[in-house]
């Protein structure tokens, strides 16, 4: 079994992929199972089948690497996070896993703070002016239901912040500028 974290419109839906038939899907989300049936029209639009009800549905990928899909009038956003094995998620259930840890740094330039990993910010912990030290917890990033800290490659003062809370970004996004 395939569990996927896929963002719609800010909201982390949890995805299991029960059984995959060509392109026929049994999963669930949340407490619901649905078969759903993926068939490419032409080009960027395709036809989605879920529980027998028919949508027609347009796909664009966006800059940000996600998924702009426009059916009947309304527009989502649909990123997915890594996919994982079943067992993978039990692991990270554990208790003794689930405690908050400094993600790993990428290298940066000129004080550029980086997104370490895909996710979602959570938390905002600087502010524009503000002066920080080397090591000094900038924002925190949510990742598979994990919590990981960024921060500051260097002592300096917050010149920009490019994100807001809730925002989703993918591995190497810069989040911030030290000066």
């Amino acid at each position: 079994m395939m569990i996927h974290e896929v963002f719609v419109n800010n909201k982390l839906h949890s995805v299991k992929v029960l059984e995959k038939n060509g392109n026929v899907f049994l999963i669930e989300v949340g407490s619901k199972t649905v078969k759903v049936k993926l068939n490419l029209i032409q080009g960027k639009t395709l036809t989605i089948e879920i529980n027998g009800e028919v949508f027609q549905a347009d796909v664009e990928r966006t800059q940000r690497g996600s998924l702009k899909i426009k059916s009947s009038g309304k527009v989502f956003e649909v990123q997915c996070l890594p996919k994982i094995l079943k067992e993978t998620v039990e692991k990270l259930e554990s208790p003794l896993l689930a405690t908050k840890k400094p993600a790993a740094r990428l290298p940066s330039e000129n004080g550029a703070v980086v997104a370490p990993i895909a996710g979602r910010i959570v938390l905002l912990n600087a502010s524009l002016g503000e002066k920080v030290e080397r090591g000094t917890c900038i924002c925190i990033l949510e990742a598979m239901k994990m919590e990981n800290e960024v921060v500051a490659p260097k002592t300096g003062v917050v010149n920009e912040i490019r994100v807001s809370k809730g925002a989703i970004v993918n591995k190497g996004d810069v989040l911030a500028v030290i000066g």
